[in-house]
Formats: structure tokens, sequence, C-alpha cells
């Protein structure tokens, strides 16, 4: 009984009006965690976090400027390309350094990583578990590709020294970001149950909103990934029509999310909500398109060179990412569908505002 008596009072004091009012931050971007109260655990895990991405941002920087440096004009592709012709030689239509796979492959890199920072802070200081795993599956994603990149095209001189550094880094920190963050995600929820009370059905539902919120930022960052891929080589696997309508998608990706999440779902808006369910099919559509695009031309990205320097090089592995994330995206979309309904569904029901109100109302027991 007095372990009971004792749990009691912690409960009681942890979750107290005196404690709920140091515990959250209300700021103009809505109700966030009080850094100050910050454990050492989320303190660390925010430092692993942090000297990770940028560690393994600033060295695919560098393997950009390494790869830049490596032959880019006609005269050097050409002499490359001596005694080479009978074999059919190099394709020197694309001479530039910007046509190398690796080029490629590093700004996705860089664009996933963007949004893996996002799934990490925002998620800590909303304590958003869904966003959260995110971030841990983004770990584990960059964790594949750079090890498989490695094992592929480990590169020479100083395109290896770098590669190597950041297969270092990134083995030496993933799994330290995934530890860390197992942990911190196991011990999230006291700021979700101040904003939203004990009701179960009612948290219930907030966790169902927080997780549509985050499937919508996951399908822009899959379509800035995909648009990265399909621009491979300068374009030249697009079509004009397809250069034209493409980044016309990403552009109606990223303001449909910015209006779903920041207008739609906070406020509530239940009849307009009703235009997201055909706008973004739109992207599932490209999706479906693009995996039969890459189907029916696969043989040109396999056969095609990917930079004149390196005509053993093609775009196979650009080609397989690219149905590869087409696939996840359309796989995904009844799951973006099916909590979008919930969440709609869910309108009216006392969430409207929360965690992005001046004022939080606290626990309402």
């Amino acid at each position: 009984s007095c372990v009971l008596q004792s749990l009691m009072e912690v409960s009681k004091n942890m979750y107290s009006p005196l404690s709920s009012a140091k515990y959250v931050w209300n700021t103009p971007f809505g109700t966030i965690r009080n850094v100050s109260l910050f454990t050492w655990l989320e303190w660390t895990y925010m430092a692993v976090v942090i000297l990770s991405i940028l560690a393994v941002f600033s060295l695919s920087i560098k393997s950009l400027v390494v790869i830049s440096e490596g032959p880019t004009n006609a005269s050097a592709c050409a002499s490359s390309c001596v005694n080479d012709v009978l074999q059919g030689g190099c394709d020197k239509s694309c001479d530039s350094w910007t046509c190398k796979e690796d080029f490629i492959f590093a700004v996705l890199l860089l664009i996933n990583l963007v949004f893996c920072s996002f799934y990490a802070i925002d998620g800590l200081f909303r304590e958003r578990g869904f966003e959260t795993l995110a971030y841990l599956l983004g770990v584990v994603a960059v964790y594949l590709y750079v090890g498989i990149n490695f094992v592929r095209n480990p590169g020479t001189g100083s395109t290896y020294i770098f590669k190597l550094l950041r297969l270092v880094a990134v083995g030496f920190t993933a799994p330290l970001n995934i530890f860390l963050g197992l942990i911190v995600w196991r011990r999230m929820g006291k700021l979700n149950f101040l904003m939203v009370g004990c009701i179960d059905s009612l948290m219930k539902a907030f966790h169902i909103r927080s997780s549509f919120v985050t499937l919508v930022v996951f399908n822009v960052e899959l379509m800035a990934s995909i648009t990265t891929l399909a621009f491979a080589r300068n374009s030249a696997f697009l079509s004009i029509a397809e250069m034209v309508v493409l980044p016309m998608v990403l552009c109606l990706t990223i303001l449909l999310a910015v209006f779903t999440v920041l207008i739609l779902v906070r406020y509530e808006w239940r009849k307009t909500m009703f235009l997201y369910y055909p706008f973004s099919t739109i992207t599932t559509i490209y999706y479906l398109y693009k995996i039969i695009n890459v189907a029916i031309e696969f043989h040109d990205y396999k056969s095609t060179p990917d930079h004149c320097s390196t005509p053993e090089g093609n775009y196979l592995a650009v080609a397989a990412v690219l149905l590869l994330a087409c696939i996840l995206g359309i796989l995904a979309y009844p799951a973006i569908i099916t909590v979008a309904c919930i969440t709609h569904h869910n309108f009216g029901k006392g969430l409207k505002n929360i965690g992005g109100k001046k004022e939080v109302p606290l626990v309402r027991c």
C-alpha cells in the first residue's frame, strides 16, 4: 500500500497544474515542450541527432565537391573514350559532373537529411512518437544507402576517402540514434496528456491526427526524392511534357501539405477537407505512371553511361530506387487516405486548435 501511495503522489505531482504550466511552452508555432525541463537523456538524444546529421551532411557536401573536381569538359571526356569507339565508346552528350550517378544520390541524401532533421526535432519538442519513429526509419534508410553505395561504387582517391568516412560516421551514429530514440519514444506522452486530457477516445483521435500530419509530410519527402531521381542525367530520361508537369506536381504536393497541416486539420475545416482527397490522388497517379514509364524505358537506364569518364557506369541504381520510391508511394496512399478519413470524422469532437492555441488547456479529467 505504501508503494501504491507513493506512485499516486508521483502521478499527482507530475500532472499537477503547477507542473503542467512549467512543462509546456506556448509559442506562435504551437505548444511544445519546455526545453529547460528536458532530461539528460533527451539532451543526449538531441545532441546525438544534431551531430549525426551535421556530420553526414558535411561529408555529403564535401563528396559533391570532390565529384565536381572530376573530368567535366568535352576534351577530358574525349580523351577517356580513346580506343573505345569500336565498343560503343562513351556517350559525350553529358560531360557535366551533374550527370554522375553519385551526384544524384548525394542530392537525394541531402534532401532526406533535411526531412529527418524535421522528424527528429519536431518529434522531440512536440512529443510526437510517430515522427520519432519516422526519423528512426530514416536513419535505417540512410545507413543502408551509405553502405550499399560504398560497396557498389567505392570510388578512388578523395572520393573513396570521403565515402569511407561517411560510412564510418553513419555506422557509428546510426545504432546510437536508434537506441536513444527508442528510449525517448517510449517515455513520450505527458505533453499530449496535458493538451488533450485523460479521455481515451480523444487521446486516440489526437494520435491519429498526428499520424496523418506525419504521413502528409512523408508524402512531400517522397515526391521530392522522386523528382530528384527523375531529373537524373540533366533530365535525359524525361519527355518535354513531363519536365513541365513534374515540377507542378511537386509544388502542388507541397502547397497541399502546408494547407492541410496548418489550416484544414488545425482549424477543422470540415467541408474544405473534402478537397484533400482528389488533390492527394494526383501524386499517386504520377507514381503509377512513373512505374510504367521506368519499366518501359528500363533498358535506357541500364545502357546509358552515367558519365562520359566512366563508360562502365549506368543509371540502373537510379531506376531501381525510383521504382522502389514510387511503389512505396502507392502502398502508402491507402494508409494516408484511411487516416485522413478518420481525422476528418473526428472533426468537431474537441481537438480543434489543440497544439496551436496561444494557451494550452491543462489536464481535463
